[in-house]
C-alpha cells in the first residue's frame, strides 16, 4: 500500500475504506498520563489529537494525571485528573514536567525499586486512582471508544480494562514498549506478557513511526498503523515574538527541549551522549577558529540542570552558548520561529520526537545529530535541505556544523517542493485516526 504522509499501515493491514467520520462515535475517552498545562513535549500529542476530535464533532473526555497541573475550567473542558502519588512527594520529576518550580542540580538515577514495578512506577502511583475514574465514567457516561497513548505504559492497562467492558480501544505507542526496560529477568516475562495482551486485545494499534508499528505487528501478528507525531497550528499561532531575545549579528542556532547531558542511564542516554559529542565538536571549531564565536550563538531553552549548565558554558563555549532554562511553551515556540536555524538531537535511530514537527512547522534549516539511516533523518531529507550529521566523532561533526552555518548564514530556507507539511498538522492526523473507526465494527 502506498504510504500517506504522516499515516501508513504496517504488516498485512491496509487503510480501511469508509466514509469520513460523521460523529456516529459521539464520545471518545483519551487517556494520557501527561496533558497540558504540562509543558513536556509528550503532552502535545494528546492535546493535538483531542482538538482534532473536537473539531470533527466528537465529544472527547481526557483522563490524565494530576502531575500535569490543572486548568481552572477542567470540568468544562471534560478533563479528569486522577490523583498521583508523584504529586505528594518532592522529586526531580515534578520539576522536569513543570509541576513544581525550581532548579535541578543534577538528574538523579532512577530509584532502584522502580525496576521492580511492571510495567513502570505509574502503575502504582497513578493507575489505581485512574482506574476508579475510568469505571465511574463507564457507568455514568460510557464512551464509544477509548484511545490510550503511552508512555508510560500504565495508560494501556486502562485500555485493557475498558476492552473487558466491550469498548473499542486504540493502543497508541509513542515509544517501543520494551525499548528501555531495566527489569530483572523474571519481571521481563511479565512485562512481555502485558505488552502481548495490549497488542492483541486492542482493536487497533497505532504508533508514531513505521519502525515501532512494524515491530509490534511483527512480534504479535496484529494490525498496526502509523499515525505520526505532528504540530498544532493553533498553538503555533500563539507563539510570542522572540526576535529581541536573539543576537541579530550572529547566526542563532536554537535548541528547545531536554538535552539530558548528565544522564548516564536510559531512557535518554543516547540524546545526552549525542548532545555531548555536539558540544565537543563546537569546542573543536572554536579552538581552530576563535572568530567562529562571533558568527554563531547556541541558545538552549529547556529543563537544564546546574551540572548541565556548567558543561554547556565550560571554557570557550561560554562565548557561544546561552542557557535560558525552561520557558513557557509560547516562548519556546517563538524562539523556534525567530531562530536562524534549529538544533535537533532525537536520541536514537528509531526516534521521531514530537519536537521535529514543531521545527518543520517553523520552516527553518535544521541541524540534526542523528543516524543517517534513522527515522528522523528520512523525514528531514523528504522535507527539505536540512543537515544530518552522525555523532560518531567530534571531528566530522565539527566539519558538518561549519558547513551548515556557512550555508545558511544570510540565506532563506524553503521546504522541498511537494513536501506536504499540512499532513503533519494534528487536525489532519486526528482525522486520519478517526478514519480507522470502521475497523472498530469488525
Amino acid at each position: 500500500m502506498r504510504s500517506l504522509p504522516g499515516v501508513s499501515a504496517t504488516a498485512d493491514s491496509v487503510r480501511p475504506e469508509g466514509p469520513e467520520p460523521d460523529g456516529s462515535h459521539r464520545h471518545i475517552l483519551l487517556v494520557a498520563y501527561l496533558y497540558p498545562p504540562c509543558n513536556a513535549v509528550s503532552a502535545n500529542r494528546p492535546a493535538g489529537l483531542r482538538r482534532a476530535f473536537e473539531s470533527a464533532g466528537i465529544r472527547t473526555t481526557v483522563l490524565t494525571s494530576q502531575i500535569s497541573g490543572a486548568y481552572s475550567d477542567d470540568g468544562a473542558q471534560r478533563i479528569i485528573r486522577a490523583g498521583d502519588l508523584r504529586t505528594r512527594f518532592s522529586s526531580q520529576y515534578q520539576t522536569l514536567v513543570g509541576y513544581r518550580e525550581g532548579a535541578l542540580e543534577v538528574r538523579s538515577k532512577p530509584r532502584w525499586w522502580a525496576n521492580y514495578i511492571v510495567p513502570d512506577p505509574t502503575a502504582v502511583s497513578w493507575f489505581p486512582q485512574a482506574l476508579v475514574h475510568l469505571i465511574r465514567l463507564i457507568r455514568n457516561d460510557r464512551p464509544d471508544a477509548v484511545i490510550t497513548t503511552s508512555g508510560p505504559e500504565s495508560s494501556h492497562l486502562l485500555g485493557l480494562v475498558a476492552s473487558s467492558f466491550g469498548i473499542p480501544w486504540v493502543a497508541d505507542y509513542r515509544d517501543g514498549w520494551l525499548r528501555d526496560v531495566r527489569h530483572p529477568a523474571p519481571l521481563r516475562v511479565i512485562d512481555r506478557a502485558l505488552e502481548r495482551q495490549v497488542a492483541r486485545r486492542s482493536t487497533v494499534v497505532t504508533a508514531v513511526n513505521d519502525a515501532i508499528a512494524g515491530d509490534v505487528a511483527r512480534r504479535h501478528g496484529v494490525r498496526a498503523f502509523t499515525i505520526s507525531n505532528g504540530f498544532d497550528r493553533s498553538v503555533l499561532a500563539g507563539a510570542s515574538d522572540e526576535r529581541a531575545t536573539l543576537d541579530p549579528t550572529r547566526f542563532s542556532l536554537v535548541y528547545t527541549g531536554l538535552l539530558a547531558i548528565d544522564v548516564d542511564e536510559q531512557p535518554v542516554i543516547n540524546r545526552g551522549r549525542d548532545a555531548q559529542t555536539f558540544l565537543d565538536a563546537l569546542t573543536l571549531l572554536l579552538a581552530k577558529d576563535p572568530a567562529f564565536a562571533s558568527r554563531l550563538e547556541l541558545v538552549v531553552a529547556g529543563p537544564i540542570t546546574d551540572s548541565e549548565r556548567e558543561v554547556l558554558t565550560r571554557g570557550e563555549l561560554r562565548n557561544v552558548v546561552r542557557v535560558l532554562g525552561l520557558l513557557p511553551r509560547d516562548r519556546a515556540l517563538g524562539l523556534q520561529q525567530a531562530a536562524d536555524g534549529l538544533l535537533l538531537v532525537p536520541g536514537g535511530a528509531g526516534a521521531t520526537t514530537a519536537k521535529v514537527y514543531e521545527y518543520l512547522a517553523a520552516q527553518k534549516p535544521i541541524f540534526a545529530v542523528t543516524e543517517n539511516d534513522g527515522a528522523a533523518a528520512d523525514l528531514l531529507r523528504a522535507a527539505g535541505e536540512h543537515a544530518v550529521a552522525e555523532a560518531g566523532d567530534a571531528e566530522s561533526l565539527a566539519a558538518a556544523l561549519q558547513t551548515y552555518v556557512g550555508r545558511w548564514t544570510g540565506a532563506s530556507y524553503q521546504p522541498r517542493p511537494g513536501f506536504d507539511l499540512d499532513a503533519y498538522e494534528y487536525e489532519n492526523l486526528g482525522r486520519k485516526l478517526l478514519e480507522l473507526l470502521p475497523l472498530w465494527q469488525h
